[in-house]
């Protein structure tokens, strides 16, 4: 993983919004109607920052008639723990 890859991850999770995502996410899939619940921001909003986390490469969304799943990318966390824990800090 590249440093500027790591860089727009650790921007994507810094927003407490995006993180209460990723918090709920780490449960399992999830519809973006579950999500505005949690996080409590308008759907404008909530689309905004769930754009952000898909172009980080953090979570990928699937539509199921109107509405889409949200899920975490598998191993998008564990090469994100693994690039900074290698010395990517150094």
């Amino acid at each position: 993983m590249d440093d500027s890859t790591i860089i727009e991850q650790c921007r994507a999770l810094g927003d407490p919004v995006r993180w209460a995502i990723v918090r709920e996410l780490q449960d399992g899939t999830r519809c973006a109607c579950v999500l505005s619940q949690v996080t409590e921001v308008s759907s404008t909003l909530l689309s905004h920052h769930l754009k952000v986390l898909r172009e980080a490469g953090l979570i990928t969304g699937s539509r199921r008639g109107r509405w889409i799943d949200y899920t975490l990318v598998d191993g998008a966390f564990d090469n994100l723990q693994a690039s900074l824990s290698t010395g990517a800090l150094r």
